[in-house]
């Protein structure tokens, strides 16, 4: 199911559903913007409503005056009161109209703090899933779709119903009262026009939905195509004209489902413009023919005229109103979906206190399993291990094998299927996620830098919250102090440069290094690497190496690698095939066995003494 389709299936609304996200959606709107929104709100209803009568009924007012036996001064004062009055409510309809637009604007931008919020602090396990991305995608659309779609669209909407729905009230009691069989043809030309409009408006969402694939490969192939760093292969390569092909056909697909989407707009006009013309010459013809007759005066001909005249657009606009209000509930839902997922009591248990000067933990598995969803077999198998306190862990294992895996279950980013992680006896599931992650730094295989200061980058902290003295103490144990203090602003310099021209970007080696720098900085009791020399030369690799034991002294130490000859300095090595444990031991012990690692190994040797022998060469 693609997510558009997975979007849309919720979009079928109750009457309960839309009360409830309506006292959502304004709670939050007195919750963000004050309490004055709701008398705002309530101005521009009533001077919405009042104003297109004031200014349908001005016409009446003045023919009335001049045919009634009213002096010359009489009428010009009572024209110009009408037209102070409809002034003044012209200029509040106005100011209150862009108020409101200005709050649930506002509204939509400050809930993207909230959002931000919720996907920093949302199970990183769910938040990787199918589900999790799908729920994500959808609860986004309702803050960072436009004015078109999400909150604003629905308060919006709403609010326009109430306008609408007020109008509609005033000219059908206008008309109904004394001629309630042309309220009837009112309703009855207006009724097939509003079912085309509700139409295209219902297909035109839901193509939104099927082009925004179209629109995302678009913005792709723009992000792809500008990137620096891919410049080299596209023009190495010759890729322009292949990028542009992309570019064309992503094109062709996005305009003709918008082509689609305009033609429902045109065939719902038309049916529009036909019926009003049967309309009004219906009605017209009726109304002069009253007037002939002396059942109705000049003032009330020219009222009934405007107010027929009006009623279909009230009426359409109110159920164009209602319906973006109810396809934006299921946009409504799927936020507060998102938002809710997760809610749950956290369990504040605490680690035990460590005795003496030592920081290691002690990690223990117990019958692991776990198995990605949709994935039709377990990445961890079954597996049994024991990290002793200060222990140096090597995993290894060819791509696949689970180390990554196991690596998230191990630090608490992932919750085992079956069986349990325990760190100091305790079980991770048992405690808070800020207690579990306090105790572990981790750096991944796929590195990169925020666009702040490096300091930042590497303390995590707030701003003036750094520990300068020990921040540099991270960067030299790290291999890194030496280039950022040739930088010009130090530790002050930007990385990167979305947000600062002047900042800089490492290399690969220089990367891992910041993160290594990371890492150290949390001084956390177990520390992780994984293929933490993946980017580094062999030599930087084995001076690296060397300083490794007394990086973690006092720690307990895991450590991934595909490169065998790095695991000689571990205290033990565990061999991972397809998520279980084949082989485990200290390096010799290994490849005295003859097994898997010690072919793994001396084959890696081979290559690695091929690729020596040829550089002389």
């Amino acid at each position: 199911m693609s997510q558009a389709q997975w979007y849309y299936d919720r979009e079928v609304s109750t009457l309960k559903t839309t009360i409830s996200n309506l006292h959502y959606a304004f709670s939050l709107l007195i919750r963000d913007r004050g309490k004055k929104s709701i008398p705002l709100c309530t101005g521009y209803v009533l001077t919405g409503v009042l104003l297109p009568f004031l200014m349908m009924a001005l016409p009446s007012v003045v023919a009335a005056c001049l045919t009634g036996r009213m002096g010359t001064g009489k009428i010009l004062l009572a024209t110009l009161g009408y037209a102070g009055l409809l002034q003044a409510v012209r200029l509040s309809e106005g100011y209150l109209s862009e108020k409101k637009h200005q709050e649930i604007f506002l509204l939509r931008i400050g809930l993207g703090n909230d959002f931000s919020k919720k996907c920093l602090e949302v199970d990183g396990q769910f938040l990787e899933s199918a589900r999790g991305q799908k729920l994500l995608y959808a609860a986004a659309n309702n803050l960072y779709a436009g004015a078109e779609q999400g909150i604003e669209c629905y308060l919006d909407s709403f609010l326009t119903a109430l306008v609408n729905l007020g109008g509609l009230i005033i000219y059908s009691v206008i008309i109904g009262k004394s001629h309630p069989l042309l309220l009837l043809l009112l309703i009855a030309q207006t009724v097939p026009s509003i079912a085309c409009n509700v139409r295209a408006k219902k297909k035109s969402f839901g193509m939104f939905h099927e082009n925004e694939q179209n629109w995302e490969s678009l913005m792709y192939l723009r992000r792809e195509t500008i990137s620096a760093a891919n410049g080299k292969d596209i023009r190495m390569y010759h890729m322009g004209e292949w990028l542009l092909g992309a570019f064309h056909r992503a094109i062709d697909r996005f305009v003709k489902v918008r082509v689609r989407e305009r033609r429902s707009f045109v065939q719902a006009e038309i049916v529009e413009k036909a019926l009003s013309l049967v309309r009004d010459l219906l009605i017209y013809s009726y109304l002069i023919w009253q007037m002939a007759l002396g059942e109705i005066s000049l003032s009330l001909f020219l009222l009934y005229v405007g107010t027929t005249a009006g009623f279909g657009d009230w009426m359409t606009n109110v159920f164009t109103a209602l319906q973006g209000v109810l396809l934006n509930d299921g946009v409504m839902n799927h936020y507060r979906d998102f938002l809710n997922e997760g809610i749950q009591e956290e369990k504040m248990q605490r680690l035990p206190e460590k005795q003496g000067t030592s920081m290691a933990r002690e990690i223990r598995l117990e019958q692991v399993s776990f198995r990605y969803e949709g994935n039709g077999e377990d990445t961890i198998q079954n597996i049994n291990l024991t990290v002793r306190p200060g222990e140096k862990l090597a995993l290894v294992g060819l791509n696949g094998a689970g180390k990554t895996t196991l690596v998230k279950l191990i630090c608490g980013l992932y919750r085992p299927d079956t069986g349990r992680v325990l760190l100091d006896g305790q079980d991770l599931q048992a405690v808070s996620k800020e207690t579990c992650f306090a105790e572990f730094a981790v750096v991944f295989q796929d590195v990169f830098a925020f666009s702040f200061p490096l300091e930042d980058n590497v303390s995590c902290a707030e701003e003036g919250g750094t520990d300068t003295a020990w921040l540099w103490e991270c960067l030299r144990r790290a291999g890194l102090a030496e280039r950022v203090n040739a930088l010009p602003q130090k530790e002050k310099t930007m990385m990167n440069q979305d947000l600062d021209p002047q900042g800089i970007t490492f290399s690969g080696g220089e990367m891992q290094k910041l993160m290594l720098a990371r890492a150290l900085y949390k001084n956390a009791p177990v520390v992780i690497l994984d293929e933490p020399t993946a980017a580094l030369d062999p030599l930087a690799e084995s001076m690296l190496y060397e300083k490794y034991e007394s990086m973690l002294q006092d720690k307990t130490g895991i450590f991934i690698s595909h490169r065998l000859s790095s695991t000689r300095f571990c205290d033990r090595i565990i061999f991972l095939e397809n998520g279980r444990i084949i082989e485990e031991g200290a390096h010799e012990e290994l490849m005295k066995k003859q097994g898997a690692y010690a072919k793994l190994f001396e084959t890696q040797a081979k290559y690695y003494q091929e690729g020596k022998e040829s550089a002389r060469k």
